[in-house]
């Protein structure tokens, strides 16, 4: 019975789901001694998987959040340095890059080279089958504007491995897919009511196409567009929100998203 007992409570123990700890920081890098001339903003908020019952598993899916987040030569550094040795390339880039052109500007340029960097990663669904992860990046560099991005990233926890949209639907579901987000893009729109409208619209319909880049919660599939992908950059990224239902029939029979349509269905 002791043995039983013992048994059942390391079983119990056992991390069945992702657990994370956050890594953050702060800080503003000066051109120079002068703080009129430029600084570099930078601002990372990040959720790292720290925990996981399938240590290889775990591997797997730190590697490629971290590959992601700051590129494949942070894998092998601790996690605990990654976030401020990352920011401290940044800061050397920003001097690299800027600092000669500040030598040619006399003492009474108004001219300032102020940049800024600022990622946020994230944790969305985490249940005992799947893994989401979200990354808000923002870059500004210099220019008209900054470069504003949000990619997400689906793992299966049995494999440590990034779900794609072949693991989930049959074959040739992209002209049918298609036609589902241009579907939920007017459904969800307040000012346009049909496909005519959509063709008429700000978005290039003939770029809306499956991307790629979505994120899995326990009632529905959301697809992101960047600035750019399917819109010009003032209208921002489009999120479409797909439920279930509207995907049903695209699904292959083993698709890894199919457990959360029957308990959607109870």
């Amino acid at each position: 019975m002791i043995l039983v007992y013992v048994v059942f409570l390391f079983s119990s123990c056992k991390q069945n789901t992702i657990k994370t700890e956050e890594k953050n920081y702060i800080n503003k890098y000066y051109l120079s001694k002068d703080t009129s001339k430029g600084a570099l903003s930078v601002d990372l908020e990040i959720e790292f998987p720290i925990e996981y019952s399938n240590k290889e598993v775990l591997k797997s899916i730190q590697q490629s959040i971290i590959t992601q987040l700051f590129g494949k030569e942070y894998v092998n550094k601790h996690k605990d340095s990654i976030v401020i040795s990352f920011a401290n390339e940044l800061h050397k880039e920003y001097i690299d890059n800027n600092a000669p052109l500040l030598v040619h500007l006399d003492s009474g340029s108004v001219y300032s080279f102020n940049n800024e960097y600022s990622v946020e990663g994230f944790s969305l669904l985490s249940d005992e089958h799947i893994f989401t992860y979200g990354i808000d990046r923002i870059v500004y560099m210099g220019g008209a504007h900054s470069l504003e991005t949000r990619n997400y990233y689906n793992f299966d926890l049995k494999t440590g491995k990034i779900i794609t949209e072949d693991d989930l639907f049959l074959p040739n579901y992209k002209s049918a897919l298609s036609e589902i987000i241009k579907l939920r893009i007017i459904e969800e729109s307040d000012v346009i009511n049909n496909m005519d409208e959509l063709n008429e619209s700000v978005f290039w319909t003939d770029s809306i196409v499956p991307n790629g880049n979505f994120y899995i919660t326990d009632e529905s599939l959301n697809y992101v567009f960047n600035p750019y992908e399917i819109a010009p950059f003032a209208y921002g990224d489009t999120e479409v929100n797909i439920p279930f239902s509207y995907l049903k029939k695209l699904l292959k029979d083993n698709s890894l998203i199919n457990y959360l349509i029957k308990e959607e269905s109870k």
